[in-house]
């Protein structure tokens, strides 16, 4: 090989090494990247907290026994429907009806010695006023007459001590009956019989803690359906009472009802073991009949935060957000979206807001008549300021349509 062919050999060199990374630059400016655009708009948003919790009836009474005493009968099945003050439950009534029976004999001896002692007072206060004349012209010494004054006034006292014992007869005779109408339990409400733990045979037995016999049966008012769920405490303050809700209970996942948030607790409930303490939310529900409901059911729901339905922001799809940690850790995360203009895809700084499932508000950065990128995701990862992107638009519906023209 010659001098000169060595030469050119080294001058090709050259020329490649200048001009295949300025190609390949241009090959790739050239090449727009396909994106999905979406037009920013007005829109309502409808933030929510998602939470769990059980279906239960507004009133659910749980009957238990105020004194001990074997099931006589019961009168109602689970599922009747009971009227106010209805009897549902006997107990034998034999063991009160004796006990009556026997204050009622005490009450009818006190009543009697009533008689005697008022016969016995009678008479001293009688002789009383005879000696007492006698004292007054002299005839009787001042012992005698002591002797009947004393015996006067002893008959008074226990004049007065039979009336007492007639009094406390009478109330003992009350308390029996009183446990006596205690053997018949009644409906404390108009609703549904929800529950029976008895069974006729078995005995009641009073008693604070959960032993056999100490439930008798649930009547609950099922004309009002509620939704007890745990809110989590950083949650909590953005519930606010009279604010949507949408429940679906878990034995029937394609069927929701709505709600309303009737009461918030104002004090916490720690599960055991738990780090988080939790707020106890009740959400009246709407009325249905799509499905048979049961006590206790489980389901989750979803509580939406904002209470008025009228309030609109400039917001975008969530997936066009770019979040980047900041420099600080005091700092707030930096936040950023692609928006189309002259056929390129130019990163701009945005403040955000409120959001939901599906959209964000745009507080700073943009305007309602732009557009922004907001997929695919992957391009979106790695799309870079400045290049050249093909457009699509897709609408609010999902559907991919022409781009407008460049520029917006």
């Amino acid at each position: 090989m010659n001098a000169t062919h060595k030469k050119w050999l080294v001058i090709g060199a050259i020329v490649a090494l200048i001009v295949t990374p300025i190609t390949i630059k241009l090959l790739r400016g050239d090449k727009a990247k396909p994106v999905e655009i979406e037009s920013v708009a007005m829109r309502v948003l409808t933030p929510s907290i998602l939470a769990s919790g059980s279906l239960t009836y507004e009133s659910q009474v749980t009957l238990t026994p105020e004194i001990a005493g074997r099931v006589k009968e019961i009168l109602v099945n689970e599922g009747d429907m009971v009227k106010d003050g209805q009897l549902l439950l006997r107990l034998d009534p034999e063991a009160s009806l004796a006990e009556i029976a026997q204050i009622e004999a005490a009450k009818r001896q006190s009543a009697l010695n009533i008689e005697r002692q008022q016969v016995s007072r009678d008479v001293q206060v009688t002789k009383w006023k005879r000696f007492e004349a006698l004292r007054a012209q002299g005839l009787i010494d001042a012992n005698a007459y002591d002797d009947v004054v004393s015996q006067k006034d002893l008959a008074e006292v226990q004049l007065r001590s039979s009336h007492e014992e007639f009094k406390q007869t009478e109330a003992r005779l009350a308390q029996a009956k009183d446990r006596l109408a205690k053997t018949e339990i009644r409906s404390p409400l108009a609703g549904k019989v929800t529950a029976i733990f008895i069974k006729a045979g078995e005995t009641a037995v009073p008693s604070a803690t959960s032993i056999a016999g100490s439930t008798l049966m649930q009547v609950a008012d099922t004309t009002s359906v509620y939704a007890e769920v745990n809110i989590d405490e950083t949650d909590i303050a953005r519930v606010k009472v009279n604010a949507e809700a949408n429940i679906v209970p878990a034995a029937f996942p394609d069927k929701s009802l709505r709600g309303t948030v009737e009461q918030v607790a104002i004090w916490p409930r720690q599960t055991s073991g738990a780090q988080n303490k939790s707020y106890p939310v009740k959400i009246r529900l709407s009325a249905s009949n799509e499905f048979a409901f049961h006590p206790g059911m489980s389901c989750r729901a979803e509580v939406l935060t904002r209470t008025t339905s009228n309030e609109r922001s400039i917001a975008v799809p969530v997936q066009a957000v770019k979040y980047e940690e900041a420099e600080k850790k005091t700092d707030k995360a930096k936040t950023s979206v692609f928006v189309v203009k002259d056929g390129k895809a130019i990163k701009r700084s945005v403040d955000t807001g409120t959001a939901d499932d599906t959209y964000i508000e745009i507080t700073k950065g943009l305007a309602a008549d732009e557009t922004v990128v907001v997929g695919p995701s992957k391009t979106l990862h790695f799309l870079r300021d400045g290049e050249h992107v093909a457009a699509t638009l897709k609408t609010e519906e999902g559907r991919a349509g022409a781009a407008p023209a460049a520029g917006k």
